[in-house]
């Protein structure tokens, strides 16, 4: 077996057993488990001589143990519950919505009136009551980090400032960019607009939100390969304009890439895009064709060794990647199968057409089970939009950096922006009306 196979199976042995250890998630049951898979390993070993199926093996007790030493360190809080107390803390993540904000400061997720507006890096006095999670989204806080709630709590500023000297400034170059977009397009568009290049979705209206559920139009607002992809086709037209060297290209790239990932929130589906377009870039640069199950492996690998609950417990994660492997294994077969011509057709909609096919075919599964609703329009709405999606986020880049210079400039491309952007909105809007008027 060569190496780049024992890496292979060994990732996905180590996965199966975080994914294992994940169900069977309580302390009583771990032992029994990790008791179980020794006595399989040992007789797979002893009994069938599968030397190599008992090695990997090896790797899926790591994943379990892993798993459940991570879990413990998480669940060592000192945090005091149903009592009235006050902390100070760092604000570590501030997010601003229609009517509130959502605070995270330690292990601690606050929810705070609309104003005053606070910010990432301000230390806070915070005093209320702590409340655990309800234990049906219990989970998902722990995959968030988060140990506790607290309900619009009396809160003071002790100073500002105390953030990450990486994070803040990315931190502020987002909210310049959603402010640029509040100011140059109607709140709609801004909201949308800011939804497909920095992945905010606070700002959407309830309404807005189930209609592009409806349509299967999500993902488009939910950072991921394609966006990372868009970006580093921008990145590259930049590098080429200013006449940046070959030898810079790659480690320009490759912090670009990293500063979008920290400055949108790290979500899994960003995270996992842009290790893999890391790792590919590496490839190209070393002259080597990347191994793709291995870039995926790896990728997940990394991931789950940074939260090993998001594999179970983090749904975007898991759609992230059956859409990726949808468009890597499936849209080939699909083509192939149904002899699908070469051409993308007119504004590439036969391309747009088998892409989100893959794609949607390999996370049916998942969804049927989340949500126990597929869209009947996901692949027209979709065939609609996509060929527009790059110029509408090329324009609100420009949007972005224009409005550093002048306002009139910013507003000058928002013109050709808004257009885009109404046309999208009206996409998704009609096609939603279809669907409530199907079902």
């Amino acid at each position: 077996m060569k190496l780049y196979e024992v890496f292979f199976w060994g990732a996905c042995f180590f996965l199966a057993g975080v994914f294992i250890a994940s169900v069977v998630y309580k302390f009583s049951q771990a032992y029994l488990a990790a008791a179980m898979m020794i006595l399989i390993v040992a007789a797979i070993f002893l009994v069938f001589r599968r030397y190599s199926l008992a090695a990997f093996s090896v790797f899926m007790i790591l994943g379990e143990v892993y798993y459940f030493a991570h879990d413990f360190y998480q669940q060592k809080t000192s945090v005091v519950f149903g009592q009235q107390i006050e902390i100070v803390g760092i604000i570590s993540k501030a997010e601003t919505r229609l009517n509130s904000q959502v605070l995270v400061i330690d292990d601690i997720q606050v929810a705070a009136p609309r104003y005053p507006v606070w910010e990432y890096g301000d230390r806070v006095a915070i005093e209320g009551i702590i409340k655990k999670p309800q234990a049906e989204f219990e989970n998902y806080y722990a995959k968030e980090g988060i140990a506790g709630l607290m309900s619009f709590p009396k809160i003071q500023l002790v100073s500002k400032g105390q953030g990450s000297r990486i994070k803040a400034p990315l931190f502020k170059i987002k909210s310049h960019f959603e402010n640029s977009y509040k100011k140059v397009l109607p709140f709609e568009q801004a909201a949308f607009m800011s939804g497909l290049t920095l992945g905010s979705t606070a700002e959407f209206s309830d309404e807005f939100k189930e209609e592009m559920r409806l349509t299967g139009t999500t993902h488009l607002v939910a950072l991921s390969g394609y966006n990372i992809s868009i970006i580093i086709r921008y990145l590259g037209g930049a590098f080429a304009l200013w006449w940046v060297t070959k030898k810079f290209k790659l480690p320009l790239s490759v912090l670009a890439v990293i500063g979008f990932v920290v400055m949108t929130g790290a979500e899994p589906s960003v995270v996992r895009a842009a290790i893999m377009a890391m790792i590919l870039l590496l490839a190209d640069k070393a002259g080597r064709v990347a191994y793709i199950p291995n870039v995926i492996a790896a990728t997940a690998l990394a991931m789950v060794l940074i939260n090993p609950k998001i594999l179970v417990f983090d749904v975007g994660f898991q759609l992230s990647f059956m859409a990726l492997i949808g468009i890597i294994y499936l849209e080939p077969w699909l083509r192939k199968r149904f002899k699908a011509k070469d051409e993308p057709g007119f504004l590439g909609w036969r391309s747009h057409f088998w892409t989100t096919t893959s794609a949607q075919l390999a996370v049916l599964p998942i969804i049927v089970y989340q949500f126990g609703f597929v869209s009947p329009v996901s692949i027209p709405a979709n065939v609609f939009l996509l060929e527009f999606i790059p110029i509408t986020m090329g324009l609100g880049f420009f949007i972005g950096f224009a409005a550093i210079v002048s306002y009139w400039l910013s507003w000058l491309i928002a013109l050709p922006a808004y257009i885009f952007l109404t046309y999208e909105l009206s996409v998704i809007e009609i096609f939603a009306k279809i669907v409530n008027i199907l079902i």
